[in-house]
C-alpha cells in the first residue's frame, strides 16, 4: 500500500539505537538497530561522544529509508533517548563535548557540593525526585569545575533524544519527561528552577524551552535530509525519555496500569494522581516526574540499575558466552540447588538507596549448577522489582494497580515472565509491542505531523491484546518463601559490603 502515510521512532539507548517506521494504524513495517557507541576516557567513565552518536542515528535512519520504495511518504520522525545525559551545544549549533553516561558516577563530589549548598529537601520539594549524583545538573556542575572551557562555550545544554532532533531540526527544545530528571525542574510548576540555577552559577538560559510531546520542531534541515535519507517535508517533533515513550506506547498511560519496563535497567512505573511531596519517597528510591502529550501527567517511579545488563554481565563473566536461549532453556529445567541472587552489579536505588551496594549470589553448594545460578538471576530481577512494588505501595500510597504489563526482554523470554508473574502474585500482561519505545514515539511524530488528532487517539490506533500469565500455584508458594530470604538480605550484607567498599 505505497499511498500510506509512514512515521518514524528512532530510540537511542544505553545499549542500541533502534528505529522504525510505522503506518497509521500501527503496523511496523520496517526497523534497524545498531550497537550505541560509548566512549571510556577513563576507569569507571563513560561518555556519549556527539558525533558518533549522531552517526549512528543517521545510519540507523537510512538503514530504514532504505527500504521505504517512497520516502515522501514519511511525514513525521520523533527521538526517544536516555535521561539525565546532556551535550553542551555552542552558539553556532555546534557540539563542543560529550555528554556523560546516565549511569556515571563520576559527579559525586558536586553532588555532595550541592546537596551541601542547596539542601537535600529543598532539591526535593523542587524536583520530587530522589536527589542522586546522577541527575543532569550535576553533570552540568562536574563540567563546570573540571572543564571550563567546554562549559563556557555552551550556549545550551541537550538530553540526548533532544541532541537528535536538533541535528534533525536545528530547533532546541525538550519535554517534561526529560526536563525532570535534571534536578533543576519545578515539578509543581512545570518549569525550570530559575533561582536554584542561578545559585549554583548555572545560567537558566542554557536550558532549553519544554514543550509538549509530539510538537512539531520544524522540517528536517537539508543537510540533515542528505545524511539521513529523510524527504526535506519530513517533520521533525519533540520526542520523549525513553520509559515514558514505551509506557506510553502500550498503555496510553493509563492511571490503572502499572508498566514493568526490563531492559539494559529496569523500571517500575505508575501514573499518579499528583506529586507526593513526603520525604520518605526518596528515602526509598522513588522518584517522581511529568510528561505530557494530551495533558500534562505525573508518574511515580523506582528503578534497579542492573537488570537486562545483569545477565548479559552473566552470559559474559559466567555462562561461557552461552547465548540467551540457551541459558534459559537450562534454566527452564532445573529446581535444585539454586542460589539467591543480588542483583545490585552497579549500586542499588528502591527500595534501599546504597551506592555501596553490591551484588552477590548466596547459597552456592558443590551442586549448583550454570543453570541454577541463571535461574537465581532472572529471580533476583524479578524479586527486586517485586520489593520496589511494595515500596511504592507501603511508602507512597500507589493503590494495587489493576493491570502489571510488561514490556522488553519478558517478551523475548516466556521463562522470565512467568517468573515474574509468580512473583508478583498476580496476572501479568505481556505487550506483545517488540519495540515499545521506537514505537512511542513514532506515535508523537504522528501527533506533530498531524497523522492522528491527539496522543490518545494514536495510542488507540496500535493498542494491541497483551498475553496474560498467571502465576501458577506451587512455583509461588515457593517464590514467596524465597523472596521473604531475599528481602533479608539486603540489610543483612550491607555492612560488609560497605567494608569491602572502604
Amino acid at each position: 500500500m505505497p499511498h500510506l502515510d509512514l512515521l518514524l521512532g528512532l530510540d537511542v539507548g544505553t545499549t542500541n539505537v533502534k528505529c522504525l517506521a510505522l503506518d497509521p494504524a500501527g503496523k511496523i513495517l520496517f526497523q534497524a538497530d545498531e550497537r550505541t557507541p560509548l566512549s571510556r576516557p577513563k576507569p569507571g567513565w563513560t561518555d556519549f561522544e556527539p558525533e558518533p552518536i549522531w552517526q549512528a542515528a543517521c545510519r540507523t535512519v537510512r538503514a530504514v529509508v532504505a527500504k521505504v520504495d517512497s520516502p515522501e511518504r514519511i511525514k513525521g520522525i520523533a527521538v526517544a533517548g536516555v535521561a539525565e545525559s546532556l551535550f553542551p551545544i555552542d552558539k553556532a549549533g555546534r557540539s563542543v563535548g560529550p555528554a556523560i553516561a546516565w549511569f556515571d558516577l563520576r559527579t559525586t563530589e558536586e553532588y555532595a557540593w550541592l546537596q551541601d549548598r542547596v539542601g537535600y529537601d529543598r532539591l526535593f520539594r523542587i524536583s520530587g525526585l530522589n536527589p542522586d549524583p546522577m541527575f543532569g545538573l550535576c553533570k552540568l556542575l562536574w563540567v563546570k569545575k573540571n572543564d571550563p572551557e567546554t562549559f563556557g562555550k555552551a550556549a545550551k545544554w541537550l538530553h540526548l533524544a533532544d541532541y537528535i532532533a536538533f541535528r534533525l531540526s536545528g530547533v532546541p527544545a525538550t519535554d517534561p519527561s526529560l526536563a525532570c530528571r535534571s534536578l533543576a525542574y519545578n515539578l509543581a510548576k512545570g518549569t525550570w528552577e530559575t533561582d536554584l540555577l542561578t545559585e549554583v552559577g548555572v545560567d537558566p538560559d542554557v536550558f532549553p524551552p519544554i514543550l509538549r510531546s509530539g510538537t512539531f520542531l520544524g522540517p528536517v534541515t537539508p543537510s540533515a535530509a542528505k545524511e539521513t535519507g529523510l524527504p526535506p517535508a519530513c517533520a521533525v517533533c519533540v520526542g520523549a525519555h525513553d520509559q515514558l515513550s514505551g509506557t506510553f506506547a502500550v498503555s496510553g498511560l493509563a492511571k490503572e496500569v502499572l508498566t514493568d519496563s526490563l531492559g539494559t535497567s529496569a523500571t517500575v512505573l505508575a501514573i499518579a494522581e499528583k506529586p507526593n511531596f513526603s520525604r520518605s519517597l526518596p528515602d526509598h528510591g522513588l522518584a517522581q516526574g511529568a510528561v505530557w502529550i494530551d495533558e500534562p501527567v505525573f508518574y511515580l517511579t523506582g528503578g534497579l540499575f542492573t537488570a537486562g545488563s545483569a545477565i548479559e554481565w552473566f552470559q559474559q563473566q559466567l555462562g561461557g558466552k552461552a547465548d540467551f536461549a540457551t541459558l534459559t532453556d537450562e534454566a527452564a529445567g532445573t529446581h535444585h540447588a539454586i542460589p539467591i541472587f543480588l542483583p545490585h552489579l552497579v549500586r542499588s536505588l528502591t527500595p534501599f538507596p546504597d551506592a555501596h551496594a553490591a551484588g552477590a549470589f548466596v547459597g552456592l553448594r558443590a551442586t549448583t549448577t550454570r543453570a541454577a545460578m541463571f535461574r537465581a538471576v532472572l529471580e533476583g530481577i524479578a524479586f527486586e522489582e517485586r520489593a520496589i512494588l511494595e515500596a511504592m505501595e507501603s511508602v507512597a500510597g500507589l493503590p494495587r494497580p489493576k493491570e502489571i504489563v510488561t514490556i522488553g526482554i519478558p517478551m523475548q523470554n516466556r521463562l522470565l515472565a512467568q517468573i515474574k508473574a509468580d512473583v508478583y502474585g498476580s496476572c501479568l500482561k505481556i505487550s506483545p509491542v517488540r519495540e515499545a519505545v521506537a514505537l512511542g514515539v513514532a506515535l508523537l511524530a504522528g501527533v506533530g505531523a498531524g497523522v492522528y488528532p491527539n496522543g490518545s487517539a494514536a495510542a488507540a490506533a496500535v493498542r494491541q491484546e497483551e498475553i496474560s500469565l498467571e502465576p501458577r500455584p506451587e512455583p509461588a508458594k515457593e517464590l514467596e518463601a524465597r523472596y521473604a530470604v531475599y528481602r533479608d538480605l539486603f540489610g543483612q550484607l550491607q555492612s560488609v559490603n560497605h567494608r569491602l567498599y572502604r
